[in-house]
């Protein structure tokens, strides 16, 4: 059987550790992050693919950074959701040599600090998720993955978010 086409239809792969950002440098379409620190991403990630990719003689792909969002100024709501979600994470130990190569190590008992939950969760009004995301995007990274980190009310707060990344 014979196609009229090609399809054309882009491979982003799955990026954590140095050879990944590497490997998605060096041939895909795009690089997918999933619970990476921002200074990882910035300071390990992407160079890492604009290397890979300048080896090979290519434009270095796109990053897609995942990005958590809690659309709350309540800290201690913040870090009880962003604890529920990332020390999962803890427990795997690809994931536990990312954040300590992020500067994150875990605690003993393998859950995730604080501060790293601050840094991987941003919170706020609308208008401060928004100036975030305006300064992440100018300090380098490419597209961004948006997952909302439930508080109160799923529905009012996904709703919210929607509209926020709408008017953006």
């Amino acid at each position: 059987m014979t196609f009229p086409r090609t399809a054309q239809i882009p491979v982003l792969i799955s990026t954590l550790g140095k050879k990944a950002f590497q490997l998605a440098g060096e041939i895909a379409d795009g690089a997918l992050s999933w619970v990476c620190p921002v200074s990882y991403l910035l300071r390990t990630g992407i160079p890492t693919l604009r290397t890979a990719a300048a080896a090979v003689g290519r434009s270095a792909p796109p990053l897609v950074a995942h990005i958590s969002v809690a659309l709350t100024e309540d800290r201690r709501s913040v870090l009880a959701a962003g604890h529920q979600m990332l020390d999962f994470y803890a427990k795997l130990p690809f994931y536990a040599k990312m954040f300590s190569d992020a500067g994150f190590p875990l605690t003993s008992d393998q859950t995730v600090p604080d501060a790293l939950v601050d840094n991987l969760v941003i919170s706020g009004n609308e208008a401060a998720v928004a100036a975030r995301f305006t300064e992440l995007l100018a300090a380098g990274l490419d597209e961004l993955n948006v997952a909302l980190v439930p508080i109160t009310d799923v529905g009012d707060e996904q709703s919210r978010l929607m509209y926020l990344i709408g008017q953006l």
